[in-house]
């Protein structure tokens, strides 16, 4: 890739990496703000239960108290009497101050003893369906009217509750207490939340996504609480929370978009893109020609394979050494030869005959499993010659590369030295392989106008071509000079830009046809 490319690309990636980091990030929130929710909402419901139990404990209490003192037998108060109350009095937990009627009017307490004048108790605020009557915050004789406090009536006695022991004193904003039966009475909390008696169905009606909810005693069903959310409380109860919140919001963007940009430049790297291509197919062939120099005539080609994707180009010097690295070059030839098989034989305009040249990695040679290529003869229906071109190198020069190259000429296939003269060069390899072409490396033919020392090497490897009785390819010819000086030479065949570029197979048909 080009600088400006890659720059283009870097910014590209940045983007869609700040894209997936604010998506993970609105997911996460939502996530944790629903799990955050779940868990302020079991906490508010718990509270709401603790007080729920706590008055209920307050009113099992009073009620185990009043029930035992009116199994008893008094019917005036007594210094007997008043002793039993006192007794029953200590062994209560919430009940403060216990009374007793006669004639339905208040005659003696544990506190204030009997009375001198009995009197009758103001109005109840409310009577449950047990019969049971209630004062809230009504002026408590035992402290001459001046402090208040629930009082409940069963049968002969009344009880004064502690509530606020297990409630408070009533002073908060987020809930109410309340009576719901026939008549509807608020008990403690604010006073503003709850006005009226709610049916049952009110009372079941539930929103999950709401802190706001009634919950009622499951033992004294008609007590019920109603809860509105405090956000300053709850900001200050779960502020430690909500910091930790925030760092997972900023530790998630950052991750997701540290993960998501590699993951993007990784896509974009040659090994990946390469790898990819293999297990796609996504490689395709072009065809250089080559050409009869004495004459011009293109006898046939070279496939060479190419690579291209969204992000663009990858050269063959970049990504054969990964196709070699990991260990795909069977693979790689096998594709590139079917490809290239069905495109050249299935063009009208690629005569029979026509010499087909593929390069070969030196390592498959070495292979035993490879390099069966039998199924190539199938494919090659109009005939051609085929070549086989490997490049020199010492792992062709071991015994079981010259019996697979041996084998395979057997079948047909002619053999091709790729970039003689710069590689492993051993003249007795050379008579070993009995090849069919030396290819001249381009170096050779790029300073034959030049006349430097490499280019005079070429009249030596015309002489070691004919005492080989191999035929000569010049590999890259790039005008009519080097062409004219190589013919001088008596190379037989050359390659090159003077005779075309690597090109598709409809443009090499193009070539073969304006050549004839």
């Amino acid at each position: 890739m080009t600088r400006p490319n890659t720059n283009n690309y870097f910014l590209a990636d940045n983007a869609k990496a700040v894209f997936a980091s604010l998506v993970c990030v609105i997911a996460v929130t939502l996530l944790l703000a629903l799990i955050t929710f779940s868990f302020v909402k079991t906490q508010e419901e718990a509270r709401a239960r603790q007080i729920l139990n706590n008055v209920g404990m307050v009113f099992r209490d009073a009620e185990l108290t009043l029930d035992h003192l009116n199994s008893l037998a008094f019917k005036v108060c007594s210094d007997e009497h008043l002793f039993e109350m006192r007794k029953t009095l200590f062994r209560s937990r919430f009940v403060k101050e216990i009374g007793f009627y006669e004639n339905d009017k208040l005659s003696c307490s544990t506190y204030l003893g009997i009375l001198d004048t009995p009197f009758e108790d103001a109005k109840p605020d409310f009577v449950t369906a047990l019969d049971d009557i209630f004062w809230i915050n009504t002026p408590l004789q035992l402290f001459e009217q001046r402090s208040t406090g629930t009082v409940v009536r069963r049968g002969r006695y009344n009880a004064v509750l502690d509530m606020n022991s297990v409630i408070g004193f009533s002073n908060a904003q987020d809930w109410q207490l309340f009576y719901n039966g026939d008549k509807f009475y608020p008990m403690a909390g604010n006073p503003t939340l709850i006005n009226r008696t709610l049916s049952n169905e009110m009372l079941a009606k539930s929103q999950f996504f709401s802190l706001d909810f009634i919950l009622c005693n499951k033992t004294y069903s008609h007590t019920c609480l109603k809860v509105v959310p405090d956000y300053k409380r709850l900001m200050n109860l779960h502020a430690g929370k909500l910091f930790l919140f925030f760092l997972i919001m900023l530790m998630t963007a950052a991750f997701s978009h540290m993960v998501t940009f590699n993951f993007l430049r990784r896509r974009r790297s040659i090994e990946y893109r390469v790898k990819k291509g293999l297990q796609q197919g996504s490689f395709f062939c072009v065809y250089q020609p080559f050409v009869n120099l004495r004459t011009g005539q293109v006898i046939g080609c070279e496939v060479l394979s190419r690579f291209e994707d969204d992000f663009g180009v990858i050269f063959p010097d970049e990504f054969i050494p990964y196709i070699k690295s990991l260990d795909k070059t069977w693979e790689f030839t096998l594709d590139m030869i079917k490809k290239s098989m069905s495109e050249l034989t299935s063009n009208p305009d690629i005569p029979e005959g026509f010499k087909v040249s593929f390069n070969l990695f030196p390592v498959d040679f070495t292979r035993n499993g490879c390099l069966d290529l039998d199924f190539v003869q199938a494919l090659n229906t109009k005939q051609f010659k085929l070549v086989l071109e490997i490049t020199e190198d010492e792992q062709i020069a071991t015994q079981s590369a010259v019996k697979h190259i041996k084998s395979l000429k057997s079948k047909g296939f002619l053999f091709a030295i790729d970039d003689f003269g710069v590689g492993y060069s051993n003249l007795g390899q050379l008579q070993t392989l009995s090849c069919d072409y030396l290819k001249i490396d381009r170096s050779f033919v790029m300073e034959m106008e030049e006349h430097s020392i490499r280019s005079s090497l070429i009249p030596h490897i015309v002489s070691i071509a004919e005492g080989l009785n191999v035929e000569l390819i010049a590999e890259g010819v790039e005008n009519c000079e080097q062409a004219k000086e190589l013919r001088s030479l008596s190379v037989g065949f050359g390659q090159g830009w003077l005779y075309g570029k690597p090109q598709s197979v409809e443009n090499l048909a193009e070539c073969v046809k304006s050549n004839v």
